[in-house]
């Protein structure tokens, strides 16, 4: 029985060597339009005229302009400091949300691609090429998960959905790629946008393969588990924390 590593490599290599004649046209950068705005300002002689004489001015509830300036800078420094707690709280809750689904895991960068994600003590995630992470079990390096990434603005999602299903395709003979719609077989993660996952079924276990867009990136990963499932669980929820690096 085929290595279900060497198994995927292999079918990555001929479908990249089957869409190596095909390019896409890049449309010409768009014109950058400079505007000079002219720079406005007060007549000078105008100010003069308009400046109050000396002394101290007030109203007609003997309010000083001095009082009323300091009461509102007073004001707006207080709004400015409220601004950035509120902002640093939400920094700190976006922070917590990854460590709280995943207390155990810990932060790994890929060596060869540009993105991070969370990574539960069971697993190790290594570089196998440019372009392609490989996060496997430590158990046993046959239960593993794939993870390509390109910049959603140089992507193409409609192909990229259909190489995946082709890759998915010819990893079984035994069945056809079905899409998956149940909420435990997706990404619970609302900021994962377009995403669809099909899996078909091979004498190892489900090979499953989801597609979906995160920080600007196209990200692709393909799920090869044991009859039980007994590693797709983590591996949605690592998945979910793929982000970019920068």
């Amino acid at each position: 029985m085929m290595n279900r590593k060497l198994m995927y490599t292999a079918l990555s290599a001929s479908l990249l060597l089957a869409a190596c004649g095909t390019s896409d046209e890049t449309a010409d950068p768009a014109e950058t339009v400079n505007t000079d705005t002219e720079g406005t300002g007060a007549d000078t002689n105008a100010d003069s005229e308009n400046k109050p004489a000396e002394g101290e001015n007030t109203n007609s509830e003997g309010i000083t302009e001095d009082d009323v300036d300091e009461s509102g800078a007073a004001d707006s420094e207080t709004d400015t400091d409220a601004d950035t707690d509120s902002e640093t709280d939400s920094d700190s809750a976006d922070t917590d949300d990854d460590s709280a689904a995943l207390p155990d895991a810990s932060e790994t960068k890929s060596d060869e691609q540009n993105f991070k994600m969370q990574v539960l003590p069971d697993y190790t995630l290594t570089s196998e090429e440019p372009g392609r992470d490989v996060l496997y079990a430590k158990d046993n390096e046959e239960w593993f998960m794939s993870i390509e990434t390109t910049d959603a603005a140089d992507a193409d999602y409609d192909k990229g959905l259909e190489m995946m299903n082709e890759k998915l395709a010819a990893s079984s003979s035994d069945s056809d790629p079905v899409e998956l719609t149940e909420d435990n077989q997706l990404p619970t993660d609302t900021s994962l946008e377009k995403v669809k996952a099909y899996r078909v079924n091979a004498p190892e276990g489900p090979i499953t393969a989801m597609i979906f867009e995160k920080d600007q990136m196209l990200v692709t990963v393909m799920m090869y588990d044991n009859a039980d499932e007994d590693y797709y669980s983590d591996f949605l929820k690592m998945a979910e924390t793929i982000e970019s690096a920068e």
